[in-house]
């Protein structure tokens, strides 16, 4: 449904009145209003009460929108008053006793239950039509849709109550992300006879859903009144069908998206008028949320930035319809008011997005990192040391396409379609140590081009008083995220993959224990179709660590992980590939990779606990990696242009170490002049920071002389070492050292921030047989309900 400007500008004034977050927009098509919560994704007709805030304040909607006064980042009054990063305190401390019971949440939807008390609404069973003999769990979805379930051995039943207002078809069923696109569907409505069916359907995009060839589906009851519209139906459901064409989705004990919907006048089934999503588990009891209003926050929002501003419209070199700030905060600043420091660690025990009312549109990612880590060298970018001189408390950055490489310690994430986050009891994200710095990059996209859009969207942190016993980490897989890390995309195919980066078992044997899996994370962009982390233990291939048969921008929640694949082990393999469809463009087009939203990504990231120091992991071209160290890898296997030396390779080191590590000296920025092995090796402590900064790579002189110590190395000595070192290089990447030529190509592939950077692709070993679990029919009979006679004539009363 589009918009015009003056039916956005007639939605805002209906806003006004709306409970917090919903939004009422115009439909184009009909004139009418209809009504938007972006923190839920719900789309409806119907205007929301003040019920229906209540029970999507759950969800992570907002009580608090306003913001606090307008001050300048370099004011010194009090962090709470600061529009760029202000905190709160609470009087009252998050206790067991608060509750009364133990608790238990869940991280990737931000709920807990609590043990012995009665999680059933109030309103679940005072009808005649669902009876708790019957339906062990029920779960509010809105202020007047109810779904009802009970786990059986290997099925579940499944059932959905509209109170009113439903006088035609309506469907549920599990989603891999929460919208259309891959998700599965069970509708039941009235055939053109008038009697009720149950049809299991699935969609690949926001068309139509297509009937499975599989029908997994037994239809138990159903019944509407057409006088209310009050409508309630129950199936049953196979907790793994293995039907993979139908895009069936196993149900686990585990969160996962659920998605509604319903015509509210017609049994036709070819559109809806309402729809949403939610998370549930369909094997075990409903999960209370969180109340982080128990917990201090500090909130992090961009000081009224404005998405592209005319000006940029100029710069040809500049995709004005993507716009990308980077603000820096000062944990100095906000600690104040809480009495911490950036010396301390701090915990985060959940966060949330804060929207500028109307600019969810616009918002496509948030980013926080800290900064000060010190970071490995890296292929990509190079080396790079923190430099916080000239920073303040709300500096921003435009324009910050690519985050400093120093601010590199992911914190948190959010992208179109996420929700709130929490951590699980006794874990949180550690902040401060040290790193006074924090960063937030934020990512508009404007394609209309709309002007005079400010904004002052960010973070809520929920900050525990007490550090809690466990550290959580960001694992990172950034399998393409940079244009250097992959050839462009061709245009015209409609199935285009990434090279796969694979996380090999030694790089994986540096963690100290295994690791918990609390969410995972798939992003990409417009092209992005499939997504998948396969996990390889011992030889076995366990399949993807997440199932999501079609990706969808709009739709980039995290979720659970596979009950299998909660628990990563040292030693595991990962292989992460991505796929796109690129043929809405010509074969002469290219689809680069890169942050901006025309652009690729394929970066899945996984929120885990306790943290690992290696816990983010890269793919590059072999070429590039190995051009990257070299001034040109060929080197490897061409003669030497004099006589005296074994190969060329050990005549470039030789007479010449900065042009030998060209890229790498640029990287660091190295201005000086040319430099032989001799003017190293022999230089004493004036040269004894170039040894030091090549040492990651491997020992550049001669062992028997130790660093900072003036050495005597001769001529033969170092033209033998340079030999040597070309043989440790090369073989590194691939390639055997004249006068060997047994091998002149690199290795395939590449991880390089793993001990072991290049090497040949791995064999995965094939997937598991899916295993069946469920068989319709069911002989199941319930109280005081209707249910469908199976010749499909008449209703019959139980």
């Amino acid at each position: 449904m589009e918009e015009s400007e003056e039916d956005r500008n007639d939605g805002n004034k209906n806003s006004q009145n709306l409970p917090e977050p919903w939004q009422a927009h115009v439909d184009t098509m009909s004139g009418q209003p209809y009504y938007f919560n972006p923190e839920t994704s719900v789309t409806q007709w119907e205007k929301p009460s003040a019920v229906t805030q209540d029970s999507n304040e759950g969800n992570g909607a907002s009580k608090e929108t306003e913001l606090p006064a307008k001050k300048t980042a370099t004011d010194d009054t009090d962090a709470t008053d600061k529009p760029v990063g202000c905190t709160k305190g609470n009087s009252k401390s998050r206790s067991d006793s608060d509750t009364g019971s133990a608790e238990v949440i869940n991280s990737s939807s931000g709920v807990v239950d609590s043990n012995g008390v009665d999680n059933q609404a109030d309103e679940c069973f005072q009808n005649t039509l669902f009876y708790q003999e019957d339906w062990l769990y029920c779960q509010p979805i809105n202020n007047h849709l109810l779904m009802y379930y009970t786990p059986l051995e290997d099925t579940v039943m499944l059932g959905l109550h509209a109170t009113h207002g439903v006088f035609g078809w309506s469907a549920l069923g599990p989603a891999g992300n929460g919208g259309m696109k891959g998700a599965s569907q069970i509708v039941v409505h009235q055939d053109d006879s008038g009697t009720w069916i149950a049809e299991d359907r699935h969609s690949f995009d926001y068309v139509t859903p297509l009937i499975d060839d599989h029908q997994d589906v037994q239809l138990l009851f159903a019944q509407q009144d057409e006088m209310t519209g009050e409508t309630a139906w129950g199936v049953v459901l196979p907790q793994n069908s293995c039907d993979e064409s139908g895009l069936d989705y196993e149900i686990q004990n585990r969160q996962m998206f659920m998605i509604w919907a319903y015509h509210g006048e017609s049994h036709s089934f070819n559109f809806h008028t309402n729809r949403g999503q939610f998370t549930a588990n369909l094997l075990a009891s409903p999960r209370k949320y969180v109340d982080m209003s128990e917990y201090d926050y500090i909130d992090l929002l961009m000081p009224n930035v404005a998405i592209s501003p005319p000006e940029k419209r100029e710069l040809e070199d500049e995709d004005y319809m993507n716009s990308f700030f980077c603000t820096y905060y000062d944990l100095d600043v906000l600690g104040k008011s809480m009495g911490f420091t950036s010396d301390d660690k701090t915990h985060m025990v959940g966060y949330r997005p804060i929207f500028t009312q109307g600019n969810e549109k616009y918002l496509h990612h948030l980013i926080l990192t800290s900064c000060g880590r010190p970071f490995e060298f890296d292929f990509i970018q190079g080396g790079e040391k923190f430099d916080s001189s000239g920073l303040y408390h709300g500096k921003v950055v435009e324009s910050c396409i690519d985050m400093p490489l120093s601010c590199n310690a992911f914190k948190a994430g959010w992208a179109v379609g996420d929700i709130e986050r929490v951590m699980p009891p006794d874990v949180g994200m550690p902040i401060g140590e040290g790193q006074r710095w924090l960063l937030v990059q934020s990512h508009y996209y404007n394609p209309s081009l709309d002007e005079g859009i400010n904004d002052s969207s960010g973070f809520r942190l929920h900050i525990a008083r007490d550090v809690r016993p466990i550290d959580a980490g960001m694992l990172n897989l950034y399998n393409a995220v940079t244009p250097v890390q992959h050839e462009p995309l061709p245009g015209g195919r409609n199935n285009v993959a990434t090279e796969t980066l694979y996380v090999e078992p030694e790089c994986t044997e540096t963690w100290k224990e295994p690791i918990n899996i609390i969410s995972v994370n798939h992003h990409m962009h417009y092209f992005g179709t499939h997504l998948e982390v396969v996990v390889e233990r011992g030889g076995e291939n366990l399949g993807p660590i997440r199932k999501e048969y079609v990706f969808d921008y709009n739709h980039q929640g995290s979720v659970e992980p596979d009950t299998n694949l909660k628990v990563l082990r040292p030693g595991d393999r990962l292989a992460v590939t991505c796929q796109y469809d690129t043929s809405s463009l010509s074969p002469n087009d290219v689809v680069e990779f890169g942050g901006e939203s025309h652009k690729e990504m394929c970066f899945p990231f996984l929120s885990y606990y306790p943290r690992q120091k290696h816990d983010g992991f890269t793919y590059v071209t072999p070429s590039t990696a190995a051009n990257y160290v070299f001034g040109d890898y060929t080197w490897c296997s061409s003669p030497p242009m004099e006589g005296s030396f074994g190969s060329l390779c050990a005549e470039m080191l030789y007479k010449n170490v900065p042009g030998f590590f060209k890229q790498i000296f640029v990287a660091v920025g190295y201005d000086g002049p040319d430099l032989s092995l001799s003017i190293v090796c022999n230089g004493g402590p004036l040269t004894a920071p170039i040894r030091e900064g090549l040492s990651f790579l491997l020992p550049i002189c001669p062992e028997e002389c130790s660093e900072g110590q003036w050495c005597l190395f001769s001529e033969n000595e170092l033209r033998a070492h340079a030999q040597s070192s070309c043989e440790l290089l090369c073989g590194e990447f691939g390639l055997s050292l004249y006068p060997d030529l047994g091998r002149t190509e690199l290795f395939s592939t590449s991880n390089i921030l793993c001990p072991t950077r290049l090497f040949d692709k791995p064999t995965l070993a094939e997937r598991q047989a899916c295993q069946a679990r469920g068989i319709l029919p069911q002989d199941i009979t319930l109280n005081g309900v209707v249910r469908v006679d199976e010749s499909g004539t008449d209703d019959i009363p139980v």
